[in-house]
């Protein structure tokens, strides 16, 4: 059997149709997955911290200015030995924070393919900088 979906509307349950339900959520959803992929960029850059040496707890906001910088430049760096199109990619959706839908009008391509693409694309800079 069928599960009834609803959406809520003034605090009342209302209920509505699998595509009204997907509809709905879907930004909702898209958000909460574009927040996990930042928090796992997020979650690189801590790590490229470590490697690097973590800045002291008595740092000057400068020494902090310093090493986000050092960071950066290695993330562009490593990025910088990547394809063309990876970096396309890449930049297009964490830097540029382009939605996935406008990356792949923009390249011409099916979302999905997009996904699979920004996903591959990512892992193989997630490991490339674990080698910095």
């Amino acid at each position: 059997m069928d599960k009834q979906r609803y959406v809520p509307i003034n605090g009342e349950k209302v209920y509505v149709t699998e595509e009204v339900y997907r509809a709905y959520y879907q930004p909702v959803w898209r958000e909460a997955k574009q927040e996990e992929v930042r928090e796992d960029m997020e979650c690189s850059l801590d790590a490229l911290e470590e490697k690097g040496g973590e800045v002291a707890s008595n740092a000057t906001p400068t020494d902090e200015t310093a090493f986000y910088n050092i960071s950066v430049d290695k993330l562009y760096a490593t990025l910088a030995k990547m394809s063309d199109y990876e970096q396309i990619l890449i930049e297009g959706f964490y830097i540029q924070e382009k939605s996935e839908r406008e990356m792949a009008t923009e390249l011409g391509i099916p979302r999905n393919t997009f996904v699979y693409q920004k996903n591959k694309a990512f892992a193989k800079l997630q490991k490339m900088m674990k080698k910095v």
